[in-house]
């Protein structure tokens, strides 16, 4: 690939308090086949040696551009990386994240051989301090995904969510007036409910080239806040798909019942009384910010009228007692019938 024909990909990284995991994340950054990058290093106040890592790296490449701040979250770091960044297209990595060394190129050839806005590709998770396992990374040819599939991946496919920016390369027009929601865990489900209203088409790459680091740690304390983070967050893109995508918006909003559900079933088997009360009182409050009119009632199913229902305060959490009480029955039940 001759470098003198090909835009510059900036690639941002908010840095804090991961001076484990630092090196290994910039290294795998650095040595991208698709070379024309600059590498924006934004440290967020970091408390630890991040910052002199920051620094050692610049010396070492003339594409790595390093700013120090005073520590305002994830998002407030995303969003000053975009200010400083030059590149027509613009990617983001998570600093104890590791990419593949054809991340950028994949993504960017996608985008060039298609005419979209934005690429994605697949990725992979692997435990904190494992080995990363090299595997067959034959290119496949981009796929185009049109914008309703993508909005209707995002509103309803828990399990195939697309809502990471971090799998993404996006073209810079696509990012004008947008920024992270300062504050927030899950700022990534707004910025792309966004980014999903916008293009047009999604090329996607059915390689791995990201690979998400499962950090230990307090996983439920993490995980409970992220939930409520992000049902937040679910909550202001349905407001955002209302005028142009209420079907979406529709779907969205069912889909947020069922994380009320879902985080009240978690929150029952982890917590002690004071943390559920305060919780319940919480997931209540959002829930009450969900209303359907009566022609979105009527077009939902069965199914979604069921989520609904037990997602309202009054009756969620006597459902989730009542659930766990008969569990071992249907547990038995279903023993019973598979043997």
């Amino acid at each position: 690939m001759d470098m003198e024909d090909i835009p510059i990909v900036s690639i941002i990284i908010p840095v804090y308090k991961v001076e484990r995991y630092l090196d290994q994340c910039i290294q795998s950054v650095v040595k991208q086949t698709y070379t024309n990058i600059e590498i924006i290093l934004v440290d967020d106040g970091s408390p630890d040696r991040c910052p002199q890592i920051c620094d050692a790296w610049k010396e070492k490449d003339s594409r790595i551009r390093v700013i120090h701040k005073e520590n305002g979250g994830l998002s407030d770091a995303r969003n000053v990386g975009m200010a400083a960044s030059t590149g027509e297209y613009i990617a983001f990595v998570d600093s104890d994240d590791v990419v593949e060394p054809e991340y950028v190129e994949y993504l960017y050839e996608a985008i060039r051989d298609t005419g979209a806005e934005v690429s994605q590709c697949q990725f992979r998770h692997f435990k904190d301090d494992s080995e990363l396992t090299d595997f067959y990374k034959k290119k496949k040819l981009p796929v185009l995904q049109p914008r309703e599939e993508a909005l209707f991946i995002f509103c309803n496919k828990a399990p195939k969510k697309n809502h990471y920016v971090w799998d993404k390369l996006y073209h810079r027009s696509l990012l004008e007036n947008e920024t992270f929601a300062l504050g927030f865990r899950a700022q990534d489900v707004l910025f792309s409910c966004h980014i999903f209203t916008k293009a047009k088409e999604i090329a996607i790459v059915d390689n791995v080239l990201y690979n998400y680091r499962i950090r230990s740690g307090s996983a439920s304390d993490g995980f409970i806040i992220q939930r409520l983070h992000a049902i937040e967050m679910y909550l202001r893109s349905i407001e955002h798909l209302k005028t142009g995508f209420p079907e979406a918006a529709r779907e969205l909003k069912v889909y947020c019942c069922s994380l009320c559900i879902g985080t009240m079933e978690w929150l029952n088997d982890t917590s002690g009384t004071t943390e559920k009360n305060r919780i319940f009182r919480q997931i209540a409050a959002y829930r009450k910010r969900i209303h359907f009119s009566k022609q979105e009632l009527h077009s939902c199913s069965v199914s979604d009228w069921i989520r609904i229902i037990l997602s309202l305060p009054m009756l969620i959490w006597p459902y989730i007692r009542l659930r766990r009480l008969f569990a071992p029955v249907l547990d038995r039940r279903a023993a019973g019938f598979s043997r």
